[in-house]
């Protein structure tokens, strides 16, 4: 096994995932620190442009290009992921923890039996070796996990655990010509995508999140004019989701996304564990709720006690007043 570090690539509408330019940067600092070398995989059907983008930040890329792979799906990504993970074999494998990264990476560890991290949110190169940092029990315990020095570890991490780094020069890009299995036990029949034009829930760095408190659909539209003057999104509990107010695509939970964007602001709801566990590694947490004794003020950084239509007015006002000073 070499001490490389390999990064798994994902992307959107034909460009890296910001969440994987995270991880591109943090893989670039630890492949200095075990004076390895940086591979990132880059796998599709028409990602040659994404390709190029990510060479500027790892030693070399791994290009995957076949028409086969342009619908995700264990059987074909999952099969070319393991055939290069075999042959490069990097000490520790980093991707993202997303609707695809959780079905495809504890799958892609038991073949290989890696160690597997899950939801992690920041590592400690500090001393020997590494130290991944997870939460626990929706934050309220903080894990630092260690893999043997011996063995491969396969580590996901929550968008916006990392900051960017500037590229850099451009590293070697080597096309793959893997084989893929062309009767795989599952495929795609048909399928519809919504182009909503909203930032993408989890990488959004300004989170406003409604509850049940919100009372009705209608009363969403003062979140969306929030969330659009801080040129954010909105999200929703999983009770809003179970009552129609939403699409599935804005829950924010265990059933739902994790987030951690820089400022979240949670109103009119309680704060249930399984809420919790989605959004509990906010860099900033406000919450506003009439009920002083809600769980969700146990995990803020500010709170204000109040009812939630009376604050969100002011709240767009005072914005929309800054707008326009700058």
């Amino acid at each position: 096994m070499t001490r490389d570090v390999l990064v798994v690539v994902e992307c959107k509408d034909a460009k890296p995932r910001k969440a994987s330019l995270e991880l591109l940067s943090i893989g670039r600092e630890m492949a200095s620190r075990f004076s390895s070398t940086l591979l990132a995989v880059v796998s599709g059907s028409g990602l040659k442009d994404a390709a190029d983008t990510v060479a500027h930040y790892a030693g070399k890329t791994i290009f995957v290009d076949n028409p086969s792979l342009a619908e995700y799906g264990w059987d074909t990504c999952g099969s070319v992921l393991e055939n290069i993970l075999r042959k490069y074999d990097p000490m520790v494998v980093l991707g993202t923890s997303s609707v695809t990264g959780k079905d495809l990476f504890p799958r892609i560890a038991a073949r290989l039996s890696a160690a597997m991290v899950s939801d992690a949110v920041g590592i400690d190169l500090t001393g020997e070796g590494m130290k991944i940092k997870k939460p626990l029990y929706g934050g309220k315990v903080i894990s630092w996990l260690a893999p043997k020095a011996d063995s491969k570890a396969i580590v996901t991490f929550r968008p916006n655990s990392f900051t960017v780094a500037d590229a850099g020069e451009k590293g070697e890009i080597i096309e793959e010509a893997v084989a893929v299995d062309g009767n795989p036990a599952m495929r795609i029949l048909s399928s519809e995508k919504k182009t909503s034009g909203k930032v993408d829930l989890q990488e959004a760095d300004f989170i406003i999140c409604g509850g049940r408190g919100m009372k009705a659909a209608e009363n969403f539209a003062m979140l969306d004019e929030i969330a659009d003057l801080m040129g954010g999104r909105t999200g929703a509990s999983r009770t809003v989701i179970d009552s129609k107010w939403r699409e599935y695509d804005d829950q924010i939970g265990k059933s739902g996304k994790t987030v951690s964007p820089k400022l979240y602001i949670g109103c009119a709801l309680s704060g249930a564990l399984h809420h919790i566990m989605g959004m509990d590694t906010s860099r900033v947490i406000v919450a506003i709720n009439k009920d002083p004794n809600a769980p969700i003020f146990q995990y803020a950084d500010y709170g204000i006690v109040d009812d939630v239509f009376a604050v969100l007015p002011a709240l767009k006002d005072e914005l929309k007043k800054t707008r326009e000073e700058t």
